[in-house]
């Protein structure tokens, strides 16, 4: 991983086009340029900013000797002067217009200057202190007397004074934009030219470098015709090839001599391809069904551009961009989408396609900002030397998935050369595991047993529990049948309340202890339903201090409840009413009469320890020998209360198994003699 990272670092070096130098260049303000601090034996500048702007007019030199000539306005370049603020002058598309910029050099400066001049959409012409230094094609007032053409131009021009005048005449009457978009750059000639040159020779060398790669991947592909990934990466690699052929510096003209209109109409039959080439590798790349259908429908859509573009004019097919863009931003959000899921799973496949994807957008976004004539990182196309990284690292990729396969089936081979060999200890070693799988049934069957055994323990367990229960319901049940019974004596009536209020508390009694059979029952089968939200845990507490209040009150106990912070939880309502019911009945039941409960509920969050619920009392507490077993016992022992109330014995058990389902924890404090706390810890 390393080699790969320094030569991609050596690839950058060799291909980076130009950045922008640091620090603050020189800035046209209302059609100068001052480059009386910039311009030494050794500069180079872009001629950016606020240039003079007539529009309508194709101004000659001669038409500025006097100082009358007054500019519509000062119009920001490079962009298209379709983006200039609608005012007096109403802008379009289509037109011709004069730019106009007056360069301020130091005093007595005539070192020679190199001009590097950018196309025009979609013809120029260019006067520099009075001459004619050269254009593309022929500019006009009408469709009929302009022609237009593409190609860069470069002159050297010895200054004859202090300050220098440029006039650009530009016409527009075939694209749907006008104006120039690219800076103009001047300075030492010498330095200009070497940039011009650095450019052409970098142009080739990325069409050498990606037509290498794409009959690479062509040929990859010819061979092992079911990856089709490598095909589509040909043809996407093919099309970026032949782009610098018909952008920037124009090669084309080098080649064979091409009309305007047909380097335009290849520009954008090769973004057709690209764009296909590369939908078709991400589709592959990372399969989904809707986006392949996309694909197939964004084929048919490039398809028939390049066919309308063959026909159509240029300032119809050129709106071909609004379509365009869209569709690369669709697909670099699904590369990268896809990408950072692969990331997520800790494929590292996709960490080095995410960080290309990366810069490939960067890049898009950079070329999409010059097309559109607006400011950028760079200051020319840079998407074709980003590619060039992109297409490296697939070729790394590529035979390193080559180089993987080969491995996996030397391996393979010599796996079968060594059971040829070893026939007769792979047959012992297989005797081997199959003893070690005997040994392993065998422990299962232990652990078969031993749960049988504790299946048994259960089930003699809850036969002991339904004994209690059938004991411990028999009472309240005869009781309130008895009273009953007595009212409907006539000497009984005036004591109706006090056998209603009894018959309540029996009934209590009864609910209870089914409840807890039942909720019991559920969970030694592991069906306990469980509903968790966020609850009020005091309105609980409360509810169950009004349903034992009675009982209090005939003891004579006194309950209070206090409440410190937040009161509200995340528990299941049902289970938690049932444990507070448990604990609240539990500290009655063994608290003497005119004794004291405390209820404490308190917000623990800030310092992580969730809400705490403690409920105390001043009853018989609990021997130390059985607060080590109190929640885990398996066997069931009930102890009378203060007053001989009875329980089933398992109400702490079922607390503790109730807390645990709800994510909480359950713990106890006692003294005997002096009075038990049992204190619940829920997350907040």
């Amino acid at each position: 991983m390393k080699t790969v990272l320094r030569i991609l670092a050596l690839l950058l070096l060799i291909f980076s086009p130009d950045i922008p130098a640091s620090g603050s260049e020189p800035y046209a303000v209302k059609g100068v340029i001052d480059l009386r601090q910039t311009a030494t034996d050794n500069f180079t500048v872009k001629l950016s900013g606020e240039w003079a702007f007539y529009w309508k007019k194709l101004l000659k030199p001669a038409d500025f000797l006097s100082d009358e000539l007054k500019p519509d306005f000062f119009g920001i370049v490079p962009s298209y002067w379709t983006s200039y603020p609608s005012g007096a002058v109403k802008i379009t598309s289509m037109g011709f217009a004069t730019y106009r910029l007056i360069m301020l050099l130091p005093p007595g400066y005539r070192n020679s200057l190199g001009f590097n001049l950018p196309v025009f959409d979609s013809s120029y012409e260019i006067y520099v202190d009075g001459k004619l230094m050269g254009g593309n094609g022929i500019p006009g007032k009408t469709e009929a007397e302009t022609t237009p053409g593409y190609e860069r131009v470069f002159f050297r021009y010895n200054p004859v004074s202090d300050s220098v005048q440029i006039i650009i005449n530009v016409s527009n009457f075939h694209h749907r934009r006008g104006g120039f978009w690219l800076p103009m750059r001047t300075g030492t000639f010498s330095e200009v030219q070497k940039k011009y040159a650095d450019g052409w020779a970098r142009d080739w060398a990325s069409i050498s470098f990606l037509i290498g790669f794409s009959f690479l991947f062509f040929f990859f592909f010819i061979f092992y015709t079911r990856d089709s990934s490598m095909g589509f990466f040909s043809l996407a690699t093919t099309g970026l090839a032949l782009r610098p052929l018909f952008t920037s510096n124009f090669m084309i003209h080098n080649i064979i001599e091409m009309t305007w209109v047909w380097i335009v109409r290849w520009e954008y039959i090769g973004l057709y391809i690209i764009l296909t080439g590369w939908y078709w590798f991400a589709a592959i790349l990372y399969p989904a069904k809707l986006f392949r259908r996309i694909t197939w429908v964004i084929t048919f859509i490039f398809a028939l551009a390049a066919v309308l573009t063959l026909f159509l004019p240029v300032r119809v097919f050129s709106y071909m961009t609004f379509i365009i863009y869209p569709l690369l931003i669709v697909l670099i959000a699904y590369s990268l989408t896809r990408s950072i899921k692969g990331i997520i799973r800790k494929n590292y496949v996709d960490y080095i396609y995410f960080l290309t994807f990366a810069i490939l957008t960067f890049a898009a976004i950079n070329d999409v900002r010059i097309s559109l004539g607006r400011s950028a990182v760079f200051s020319g196309y840079i998407l074709t030397y980003t590619i060039i990284l992109f297409v490296f690292i697939q070729a790394v990729l590529l035979l390193h998935k080559w180089y993987k396969a080969f491995t996996e089936k030397e391996k393979l081979q010599n796996d079968l050369e060594y059971m040829n060999r070893n026939l007769e200890i792979l047959v012992n070693e297989r005797t081997q595991e199959i003893n070690s799988r005997r040994e392993e049934i065998e422990n299962q069957n232990i652990k078969i047993a031993i749960q049988n055994k504790k299946l048994s323990e259960t089930i003699q367990l809850k036969n002991k529990i339904f004994s209690v229960i059938a004991h411990d319901l028999r009472s309240p049940v005869v009781n309130i049948l008895y009273m009953l019974n007595l009212l409907k004596e006539e000497e009984f009536r005036d004591k109706y309340d006090s056998f209603a209020d009894a018959s309540i508390q029996y009934s209590q009694q009864v609910i209870n202890l089914l409840e807890n059979m039942l909720v019991w029952g559920r969970g030694q089968e592991d069906k306990i339903k469980y509903s968790p939200a966020r609850n009020d845990f005091a309105d609980i507490i409360l509810t169950n201090m009004s349903i034992f209040k009675e009982t209090a009150d005939k003891k004579d106990i006194i309950v209070n409840f206090t409440q410190i912070g937040n009161s509200k939880a995340w528990f299941d309502k049902d289970l938690m009413d049932i444990i507070i019911r448990n604990l609240l009945s539990n500290a009655i039941k063994y608290t003497p009469r005119g004794g004291r409960i405390s209820i404490l509920l308190k917000d623990k969050t800030l310092s992580g320890e969730g809400i705490s619920l403690k409920i105390c009392d001043n009853g018989v507490g609990i021997p130390a020998g059985k607060q080590i077993n109190l929640f885990t016992a398996s066997e069931i022992e009930s102890t009378p209360g203060t007053e001989n109330e009875r329980g089933t014995g398992f109400g702490l058990k079922l607390c503790h198994e109730l807390v645990s389902i709800n994510n909480g924890t359950i713990a106890v404090e006692s003294t005997e003699g002096e009075g038990t706390c049992f204190t619940i810890t829920l997350p907040e």
